[in-house]
Parts: C-alpha cells; structure tokens; sequence
C-alpha cells in the first residue's frame, strides 16, 4: 500500500518518500548561511575565526548544535544552529549591518526555513570593537534533494480482528494504519492537507478487503516556517492460514 500512496502523491503533486529512506546527513545548510550574510560584511564573512589580514568589519560563524525533528522515530528533518557575530569599529555601521541582516531573513523564500532565535550585543575593548551576535536556526528536509510540499509515508500499527473461523483455521481482518507526514510552510499546510485527502481517500490495497480512510491528524512539529504535520489513514486486508 506504500507504494500505492508514494504513487497518488506524486500524481497529486507532491513529492514524497518512505520515511525509512529519510537522511538528515545528506542536508547541507552552510553555504545557504553563506549566501545570506557575505553581502551583509561586504564578503568579510569566515568560518569559526577571523584571519590576521581581516578588515575591521567582518563576520564571523560557527555551526553550535544540530538536532533532529522526528516523528515516530524517523528522523524527517534536521535544524542547524548557528553563530554569527558581526564585527565593527564604531557603531553606527553594525546597526545598518544588524538591520540588514534581520531583514534579510525575514525575506528569505526557499526550501530551507532560517530564523534568528537569539540576539546580542557587546563590546570588547581588546581590540576595540562592536559586536552583533545573533543565533540563526535553519531547518530542512531530512533529503538529498528536498521539496515542498513534502510526504514521508511509513506504517506505524496494525489492528487485528478476532478469528472468524470455529475450527483450527485462522481467518482475520487487519486494520493497518498508515502515517502520512506533511512538511510545508506555515500559511500552506492546510492546503496540503486538502490536497493529499483528495489523492488518498479510497485507494486500495491488493490484498485489501476495505480502502483507505482517515483516520485523525495533529501537529507533531513547528520549526521557522515549516509545520509538520501528521496524518493517520487506515485499511482493511485479510489474512488467513490455508
């Protein structure tokens, strides 16, 4: 029935996976933090620490934690937290270069969801300098080439009837229930959500006694602007010892 599902979602538009293909290794967020703040210092932007020959403004990152969002032990997608500390020798240029960068991540549109989670501003006297912190959280998909909207498709339990047979054969009735995981952004999930019960609603198994229906969704998870969400469907197949 997997299968069956991954196949109805292509159909309807969206791209999908089995969660158990699901690889948070394979997303690479660096060079997306590259490509939003370089042009804020003017490409005077490194990694982890500044040269000898760095201009007096610059910037400066570091990768802090990576965590996972996971959905019934898949690991479905990852968030990257990230340092970048924006350097300056008076005070008035840091400000302009903090304001462009908030902005520039409350206008980012693409696959990977930034926001800053925490910021902070100092000065150190050796040397003499002004200094913008901020934390930066990218979330992506747990793919190698992800899209949106997004399914991954798993099993997640079955449900078996008692034998309907008087005699030593065994005839039951299995419910096997089916989460389908919607990843999309904030404003479009109920969309999605419409979308693929169009696509799934009535599928059938080739060992199926009953098509698929749903069964309830919920939340399961909110990261910058993409919601994950988790949507339960269930069918009927018959197994049997002869």
């Amino acid at each position: 029935m997997i299968d069956t599902i991954l196949a109805a979602l292509a159909g309807a538009g969206v791209t999908a996976w089995r969660s158990s293909d699901a690889d948070p290794s394979r997303a690479d967020t660096g060079p997306g933090l590259v490509a939003l703040v370089d042009p804020v210092v003017a490409s005077a932007l490194w990694p982890v620490q500044l040269p000898n020959d760095a201009p007096d403004t610059n910037g400066v990152y570091s990768l802090a934690a990576q965590g996972d969002i996971e959905v019934d032990g898949y690991r479905l997608g990852r968030v990257d937290t990230y340092v970048v500390s924006l350097r300056s020798p008076t005070f008035d240029p840091l400000r302009a270069m903090t304001d462009d960068l908030v902005e520039r991540v409350a206008g980012h549109a693409g696959l990977v969801s930034w926001e800053i989670t925490d910021a902070a501003t100092d000065y150190e006297f050796d040397p003499r300098q002004y200094r913008a912190h901020f934390e930066l959280q990218a979330t992506s998909l747990a793919t190698a080439a992800p899209a949106l909207p997004a399914a991954f498709v798993h099993p997640v339990q079955a449900d078996a009837e008692t034998n309907a047979l008087g005699t030593c054969d065994v005839r039951q009735t299995v419910s096997e229930h089916l989460a389908v995981v919607l990843v999309a952004e904030q404003d479009g999930i109920d969309a999605q959500r419409a979308q693929v019960q169009q696509a799934l609603l009535g599928l059938e198994a080739a060992d199926g006694v009953a098509p698929l229906e749903y069964a309830g969704g919920q939340r399961v998870a909110v990261s910058g602007r993409h919601v994950y969400w988790r949507e339960l469907y269930r069918y009927a197949r018959l197994i049997r010892s002869t």
